[in-house]
């Protein structure tokens, strides 16, 4: 049997899921498609913008944060047709770019964070060629 994803989605746990919530679809343009209730528990949200399918569940836990490059899920990525416009609009709502640099694979990227310190990037590709 062959593995045939017809869909994915990137589960968060958050300390504050509806603060989380209202920034991803106040600053990324996130909409909720679907939520789970249970009496006594901040909901479980299902958030989605173009193929990107975001969960967010409630956690009980303080946040530790992380360096980008630990071991672990390091970040997701938003691939820009123009990483410019991006970042301006970001910077317009507080958030800023951090690490931008251009690779040696003809790739403009960067990275900034949620307001949980979930690390998310942003790429372009500046040549026909991807490697």
């Amino acid at each position: 049997m062959m593995l045939r994803p017809v869909g994915c989605h990137v589960g968060i746990y958050a300390a504050d899921v509806e603060a989380l919530k209202h920034w991803y679809e106040d600053v990324l343009g996130f909409r909720v498609v679907h939520q789970l209730l249970k009496t006594g528990r901040p909901p479980i949200y299902f958030l989605e913008k173009g193929d990107l399918r975001i969960e967010l569940l409630p956690s009980k836990k303080e946040r530790i944060g992380r360096a980008l490059d630990e071991p672990g899920l390091s970040h997701f990525a938003f691939r820009l047709d123009d990483f410019s416009e991006a970042k301006e609009y970001l910077e317009s709502k507080g958030v800023f770019i951090e690490g931008e640099r251009q690779t040696t694979n003809g790739w403009r990227i960067g990275y900034f964070r949620d307001i949980e310190d979930n690390w998310i990037e942003l790429f372009e590709i500046l040549t026909d060629e991807i490697t």
